[in-house]
Order: C-alpha cells, then structure tokens, then sequence
C-alpha cells in the first residue's frame, strides 16, 4: 500500500487520485475502492488522518439502521435540515445527502472494517428545532485495536497529548465517566481497571497506547479497511505541484516530494481527481480575509490546511463558494504552553462548557452566550459579542462541585 514517489513508473496511471488523507480523503478512496477502481492516495504530510485523527470522529448520519425503530425518517431529517440550514443550501443536495447516508453506512459495514455506534444520549446540535432527535443520528467508532495495523500504526497522527491520559492512554466520553466515577460503582472500576491494564501492557512494545477511539479510531479502521485492498496506494510528503486538463477535465496531475523541489513525476487520472486536503486555516492571505483577526494560534486543526490545492483549482477556473452562513467551522479553544515549549491548543466539545454549574463570561463579567449550544454557535456568539464588549478571549467560570464532577479543559 504505501510507496514512494521515485518507485512510481513513469506510466503511472489511476482511476482516481485522491488528495489529503484525511478522514474525508481516505472515505473517498476506501468508497471508490470497493467498487474495483484503482486509486492513490496523496498526502503532504508524514502521517495520515488530518485533523479527523484529533477530532472526536463522530459522523453525523440520519436514518441509519443505528436509529432506534420509528424514531426517524427521511421527511423528518428533512424538516430538521430546512429549520438549520435554511437558504445557505439547496434543498436537492440536502435530500441527497439523506438519501446517501443510509447507503454509506451499509457499505462500509458491510465490505470494510468501519463500524460505527450510536452514543446513548447525543441530542442533535440545535435540539429545540422540529425534526431534531435526542440520538441515532450521531454515530460514533467502535474503538478499534491498533495493533491490526501492524507498521502502519506508526503513520497514523496521534491525537493531541490533552485528549490522552497516562501517557498516551486515549479516553473517549463512555472512558471519562468511568474513569470519574471508578470510586464510586462496581461497572466503572472494571472498566477503568481493563483499560489502563491493557494501556500498561501497550506501553511495553508501543510508544502509546494501541486502543484507538473517537477519530483516531476512525481513521485506523479507514486506513486498516484500505490496506486489506490491493488497488490502492498511498504517498506521503508528497504534494500536488500541477494539474493538466484534457478535453473532458482533469488527465493527470504532476507530484513533488515535499520540501525537495526538482522534477516531479507525472501520474495519469483516468477518472477523477478529488481534493480532500482541508481548508484555509493555514493561509495566511485567506485565513485574514475570511477569518477577521483571529490569530491561528488558537486554531485546533492538524497541520497542513495551506490551501496548496484550492489554489490550483481556482486556477483551473474553481471558485469560493458564496452564501454560507460563516466561511469556517468554530469552536472555543483553550491555550497552555507545553513543557516542550509548543502550545496545546484544546477545543471545548463536550465534558465541560455545556455542564450544570459552568457559566461563561466575557471580560467585563458578563455571560453571553447559552453555554450548551453547539460549539460552532458558540464560537459565533463570542465573535458577535466581541464587537461590544472584549469577549475574545472569554472566560469559562465553575464552582468546586462542577470541577469535581466534570473536569474543566485541561485542567
């Protein structure tokens, strides 16, 4: 599966290439490679997974057979569509996201290693608006053993340190309760119990530990599903230096190795060519025009996201898209600096901000915001709020007793 880019023939020819190898690039790949297509993977980087890799990995997939009987439908994910997003899309393509999302889900399950799982109780982000469901559509990955991937494991990004414990132990939600309340029940010591026995055990022969959750689950069952299969390949520190058109589109690309410059080899794309290598987080011009003046520091997504490759296809004749409803996807972003001297950057998902016994002010101590929104809404609000009152940064204030039961960030 993994080659370099000197071992390429100078023929090389693929039905599809794909680049970035991150969760949707590698979904891209994994989809087009169960239908037979021969595909390569490109991905500037080192390691595979993008921010995917650091992400909580849910996939938010209605109308699923993981949806509880006669709780959804597609004419209510409809309705919980239109009520979210409104005009900043065509209602034909929200339809057929519906349509696909029940497909998708068969197909992996049914052909690759990608399992997914609903949690218990995940409410849809804006849960007061009709359609919305209170779980079934949120659909997690059941925790996968890294040792599967054998020296692949190795090329798989790790998940930032502060979503770790005890040296590299990755927890996800069902973990952290346990793991909070192993004093308290019989069920939450066994579980803490197994999993930091096998983390003890993984410390042995691993540099961290091998089960995989949230999205580094997802990626390793992505990457394991891809591996199985010999009609793909993959390249790392590899970037997309050039497109050539034939006279029905994209017919070949030209790959670099990244940082060497020199000649590239030219590849052959005989079906298609997909851009799956993030977004502007990373661009300087972009980032400052689309973004306002928030510094990147405070951005929690992986490295890369240069907009390398959307600068080739607004050569091509490709342009931004207009009308949604903010050019990013936000989140409130803690910052500490590391003992290694590099700056943790910790996005407030789920176990704190939205928790009974949290308020969030700006810095003139005043609350803003409903702290258990979304915390794409939430980051929108403290923005809004920021042109009256400093709100950026904000503070997220707890007594003892939420402290206790729900932990705070990183602390």
């Amino acid at each position: 599966m993994l080659l370099r880019l000197q071992d390429l023939p100078e023929d090389a020819a693929y039905d599809l290439v794909v680049i970035g190898a991150g969760g949707a690039g590698l979904a891209t790949a994994l989809h087009a490679a169960i239908d037979g297509a021969s595909v390569l993977i490109v991905e500037r980087t080192a390691l595979v997974g993008g921010t995917t890799a650091w992400s909580a990995g849910t996939s938010w997939l209605p109308n699923t057979r993981h949806c509880a009987p006669g709780t959804d439908s597609p004419a209510q994910v409809e309705r919980y569509l239109d009520e979210v997003v409104g005009g900043h899309s065509s209602p034909e393509l929200r339809r057929a996201f519906i349509q696909a999302s029940n497909e998708a889900v068969e197909r992996f399950e049914q052909h690759t290693e990608v399992h997914y799982r609903p949690y218990a109780l995940h409410p849809d982000y804006q849960s007061e608006l009709p359609g919305s469901t209170l779980r079934g559509r949120a659909l997690e990955p059941v925790p996968f053993d890294g040792r599967l991937l054998g020296k692949l494991f190795g090329l798989l990004r790790p998940p930032i340190p502060e979503f770790t414990v005890l040296g590299g132990m990755m927890v996800d939600r069902t973990d952290i309760n346990h793991l909070l309340g192993l004093t308290k029940s019989l069920a939450s010591l066994r579980h803490a119990l197994k999993i930091i026995g096998r983390h003890a055990i993984d410390r042995i022969s691993h540099p961290r530990g091998t089960r995989l959750v949230m999205g580094n689950a997802l990626v390793g069952r992505l990457l394991h599903s891809l591996s199985l299969r010999t009609n793909v390949s993959l390249l790392l520190e590899t970037e997309m230096t050039t497109v050539h058109r034939g006279g029905d589109g994209v017919d070949a690309v030209t790959l670099g190795a990244v940082g060497q410059g020199g000649r590239g080899k030219r590849i052959a794309v005989k079906a298609g060519l997909v851009l799956a290598s993030g977004g502007i987080n990373r661009h300087p011009q972009w980032r400052a025009e689309r973004l306002g003046n928030i510094d990147s520091t405070w951005c929690p997504a992986a490295p890369g996201h240069t907009g390398q490759a959307l600068q080739l296809a607004l050569g091509l004749g490709a342009s931004f898209a207009s009308g949604a409803a903010s050019d990013a996807f936000f989140a409130p972003v803690s910052l500490r600096q590391r003992a290694d001297g590099s700056t943790a950057a910790f996005p407030h998902f789920v176990m704190d901000r939205a928790k009974p016994g949290m308020i969030t002010v700006d810095q003139a101590g005043e609350r803003f915001v409903n702290e258990s929104t979304s915390y794409h809404l939430f980051g929108l609000a403290m923005q809004q709020a920021h042109r009256v009152s400093p709100a950026v940064p904000a503070y997220l204030v707890c007594d003892a007793a939420a402290l206790a039961r729900y932990g705070i960030g990183m602390v």
